[in-house]
């Protein structure tokens, strides 16, 4: 038995990876169809993920015995439902009732770019102020299988290789100097114009703004080069670094 003094518990705050499934139809047929071909091609990656439903975009009428189901055909291709956002105030009772968790639905603001100011004249003896730098996360080592680095904030620049089972997450742009085996997440507070940049892809799934790529999905003229990649609409473009 722990003595007084020794702490049994302690709460930390940690960020972790959730798929999100946004569901456009009732048809559990489809549904199960397109998940079926997503896990299969992504190797295990989809495995005993944590998988957040968003019903957001649902137009059709649903009841909480299709929400149920749902959730069980989830469990069976390897996914593990935490809960539902995006559904209706009426229905988020009765899906607590049930013990499904109700996720707040509002997405991450995305702060506007200042604008320059319009220049005024100085006297000759005032020196404008010079701005702050964001902050950068630098990492030197490797980033080894089941490691996860995530750059709150900010850029982060990876100088050696993302292992396989690594990942690394930022809310701005990803620099990696060495290859990317493991996974890469940019963006992840919601921001669509950052970049992922990388010398020699391998990955087994890249992301922006929660939009991703999976290893079996990547160009075969893009594998083992050097290259960069961003969003445009709902896709990722994966171009050559050097043009």
């Amino acid at each position: 038995m722990n003595s007084p003094s020794e702490e049994a518990a302690t709460l930390k705050v940690r960020t972790v990876s959730i798929i999100v499934l946004e569901v456009h139809s009732t048809d559990l047929k489809t549904i199960d169809e397109q998940i079926r071909d997503k896990a299969n091609k992504g190797a295990g990656f989809f495995n005993n993920v944590p998988l957040l439903v968003d019903l957001g975009e649902l137009c059709e009428e649903f009841d909480l015995t299709w929400l149920l189901s749902v959730n069980t055909l989830l469990a069976s291709r390897g996914f593990i439902p935490v809960g539902i956002t995006g559904a209706p105030k009426s229905f988020e009772e009765e899906a607590q009732t049930n013990g499904i968790i109700i996720w707040s639905s509002k997405k991450a603001a995305v702060p506007e770019p200042a604008k320059p100011e319009e220049p005024q004249p100085e006297k000759d003896s005032v020196s404008p102020v010079p701005t702050t730098a964001s902050v950068t996360q630098i990492i030197d080592h490797p980033v080894r299988s089941g490691q996860r680095v995530y750059a709150k904030g900010s850029d982060l620049i990876v100088m050696s290789t993302v292992n396989p089972g690594g990942e690394v997450m930022a809310d701005g742009n990803i620099h990696i100097y060495g290859s990317l085996k493991g996974r890469a997440l940019a963006g992840v507070s919601g921001r669509e114009d950052v970049r992922i940049f990388c010398q020699d892809l391998q990955a087994e799934l890249v992301a922006i703004a929660g939009y991703y790529t999976i290893n079996e999905d990547l160009p075969s003229t893009r594998r083992n080069t050097a290259v960069k990649m961003s969003l445009k609409g709902e896709s990722l473009e994966i171009d050559p670094l050097i043009p």
